[in-house]
């Protein structure tokens, strides 16, 4: 039985000769659907005001009430539901002015079973889908929500503020901070609370593409504009017409790069590669970058009139170490919808632990507290509380903290490299003794390689009087 059936979807026939509407009825049901009949243009009207079918089945010519006016009246109730017309017309026309009317599709009688069947299972499908798309831009609006970007903190404040300023106007925003602070969740937080979230977010990260491979897939190409170009191709700047084109890291842009890009911020159009037809676009940006652009424009590595055109509202999200009393809130909101989304009970972190993780620089930011968060969740078993020991980060953190303050470093100085040669054999040892001689295992309890462990025992001379697998 086809999806659709087994949904049990609604279907109402509606056709005045009685024998054909239960004719019908009966096919249908025979494939799954739940089936209901009506007779007349009013009973059928009647029956629509009472329950919301899936699909309805129109014969054209109804007594009184034509199929035509049935159709009308329907989808004026539920401008969602799929009607099919029933016709003996073999006018072309008249199929044409009944889809303009808002009709799914027509069946032209008379049918063939498989014909009526393959239709219906055509058109509950397309309806299917179209439900999921709403439900998936709805979700997706709830997520990108203000109320989703996690940050008690003044700094956050500010961000929140400025989102809310920006998200109902189309002024270019410039998104600047270290990776892992949320410059994309901020950027999606713009698109779906702003005017153009009905139409596409298309992102692109400028550090992930090949320079070369950039222009192309910022603008596409026609067909032969270079060796390989066998189709066109629909570049991201047309993809996002009529919404955001997000433009991660765009610090790593080649110059040439730039000055087309200006070119289209000042335009609002440009030309395929190979093209010479002007292409117009009507395209909202948010830029990010983790690096300092005005440090870059003095360098001459950034043009100044793009950085200005970029700049017209500049959002900072700081680094987490500069917030560090949002830290306890995003440890809990982490924790929750990581076990929620496990299906185990919520844990909770220990005082120790969150005054530890406080502590902490997180270097990677948001990104790595939340990985460390769910490393910690899954890692920690059945155990309802999470201690420091769970998060690998900060017991390294602190060793290293507590090893270094137990150094007195003499009026002359200390060799550092000796130092920390010696920190690291005792190190290797450790790990080695810990996993009875396994440099597998030992390397996986240094994280690093087997082949980084093995040359460091080289180099270290410990090869020859270690008798290991």
């Amino acid at each position: 039985m086809n999806s659709a059936a087994s949904n049990k979807a609604h279907i109402l026939v509606v056709d005045d000769e009685e024998a054909l509407a239960s004719v019908i009825s009966d096919i249908l049901a025979l494939e799954g659907y739940e089936v209901t009949t009506a007779f007349s243009g009013e009973e059928a009207l009647e029956r629509v005001r009472q329950y919301p079918y899936d699909l309805l089945l129109v014969d054209l010519k109804l007594p009184i009430m034509q199929g035509d006016s049935l159709l009308r009246e329907s989808l004026a109730l539920y401008p969602d539901l799929i009607v099919m017309m029933m016709t003996g017309s073999s006018d072309v026309q008249t199929a044409v002015n009944l889809i303009k009317m808002g009709a799914y599709d027509y069946l032209g009688k008379p049918f063939e079973n498989d014909e009526l069947i393959i239709k219906v299972q055509r058109a509950l499908a397309e309806r299917h889908l179209k439900q999921e798309n709403q439900f998936l831009k709805s979700e997706l609006v709830d997520k990108y929500n203000f109320d989703n970007i996690i940050g008690a903190s003044a700094a956050m404040q500010n961000v929140f503020r400025l989102i809310k300023l920006t998200s109902a106007k189309n002024s270019t925003v410039l998104l600047t901070g270290e990776t892992g602070t949320g410059k994309e969740l901020v950027a999606r937080a713009i698109h779906y609370n702003s005017l153009r979230r009905e139409f596409p977010l298309i992102c692109v990260n400028c550090a992930a593409i090949p320079e070369n491979l950039l222009e192309d897939e910022l603008f596409g190409h026609i067909k032969g504009a270079f060796t390989g170009a066998y189709q066109p191709r629909i570049g991201r700047f047309e993809q996002a017409d009529k919404g955001t084109l997000f433009l991660d890291e765009i610090g790593c842009m080649s110059l040439e790069l730039q000055a087309k890009l200006l070119r289209v911020l000042q335009e609002r159009s440009f030309e395929r590669i190979g093209g010479t037809q002007n292409v117009r676009v009507d395209v909202r940006i948010i830029a990010a970058t983790n690096s300092n652009l005005a440090a870059r424009v003095r360098d001459g590595l950034f043009r100044e009139d793009l950085f200005y055109r970029l700049n017209v509202i500049p959002i900072t999200i700081q680094p987490l170490r500069e917030r560090r009393d949002d830290i306890p809130v995003l440890v809990q909101h982490f924790a929750k919808k990581i076990c929620d989304a496990q299906g185990i009970p919520l844990k909770c972190i220990s005082q120790e632990a969150m005054k530890q993780m406080m502590a902490f620089d997180w270097p990677g930011n948001v990104r790595q507290l939340e990985n460390a968060v769910e490393m910690a969740i899954v890692m920690s078993g059945e155990r309802q509380s999470l201690t420091a020991g769970d998060f690998p980060a900060l017991v390294t953190h602190t060793e290293k903290a507590m090893y270094a303050r137990s150094i007195v470093i003499p009026e002359g100085g200390i060799q550092l490299n000796s130092i920390v040669s010696d920190l690291e054999r005792e190190l290797i040892l450790q790990s080695l003794e810990k996993a009875k001689g396994n440099k597998k295992r030992a390397a996986d309890l240094l994280h690093i390689k087997r082949t980084t462990l093995v040359e460091k025992l080289k180099r270290m001379n410990l090869m020859d009087t270690t008798s290991m697998q």
